[in-house]
């Protein structure tokens, strides 16, 4: 009987992340779906992770978008946003050159192609804040990290729903809660109750993109993730 209620009951939420070169976008997911801190940096073009969050009386699947922060992808990135539920708006808080630029680029890229989305800000790489060598090099160029007050200032100027910081390279913890609290406000939409209880199982696949050229779309089948290319 409560299987058969979850079989009903299955909210379909896409997330898109998005921000600058290595700001630690795909660490976040690899650390989610493959339980692994990717050891040598491959730059992303667009990739399409997929996992599946039981709540207690429903299940989310989760459509997982990475993308590229490149300008060289500035005119196909936005075909991304396209029926999103929600989008984190990641930055690295070891390069608080990236703040300016979240105000600017990433907030008109957003508002642009994403009308009326829910926005959470991520703060990425908040081990790299005790980092001596990195503290080091900032203060050499009269700058520090990026602070957790900071982050959510920024937050608020931008309009986001929520600031949340993780370290997908010392605490998968982090990693799982950022994801739970976008989950959860994606989710809000489908609740005509009380708020989600919290996660109780999370199962994750992987699904790569074949060339280059080629985007995912977003659309579920039961059990299976259907992918297209745009010629």
């Amino acid at each position: 009987m409560k299987e058969r209620r979850l079989a009903q009951r299955v909210a379909r939420c896409k997330l898109v992340l998005v921000g600058d070169v290595q700001c630690g976008k795909t660490a976040m997911l690899q650390v989610l779906v493959k339980d692994c801190y990717p050891e040598t940096y491959v730059p992303t073009v667009f990739e399409n992770y997929t996992a599946c969050l039981e709540l207690e009386e429903q299940r989310v699947e989760l459509s997982l978008w990475d993308t590229s922060g490149s300008p060289y992808y500035d005119n196909v990135r936005p075909l991304c946003y396209s029926d999103s539920d929600a989008v984190l708006l990641c930055f690295d808080v070891a390069r608080p050159d990236m703040v300016d630029r979240a105000l600017k680029k990433w907030k008109a890229e957003i508002q642009d192609f994403c009308p009326n989305p829910r926005i959470l800000l991520i703060g990425c790489k908040i081990d790299l804040r005790t980092d001596v060598c990195t503290r080091i090099e900032l203060s050499n160029q009269k700058q520090a990290p990026v602070s957790y007050e900071q982050g959510a200032s920024l937050a608020k100027q931008f309009g986001a729903e929520a600031y949340l910081e993780c370290s997908a390279f010392t605490s998968e913890k982090s990693v799982q809660s950022v994801f739970r609290t976008a989950t959860q406000a994606c989710t809000d939409k489908f609740q005509h109750a009380s708020k989600p209880s919290p996660a109780r199982r999370l199962s994750k696949r992987l699904l790569h993109l074949p060339s280059r050229t080629d985007l995912l779309s977003s659309t579920f089948s039961k059990g299976k993730s259907k992918s297209c290319s745009i010629m």
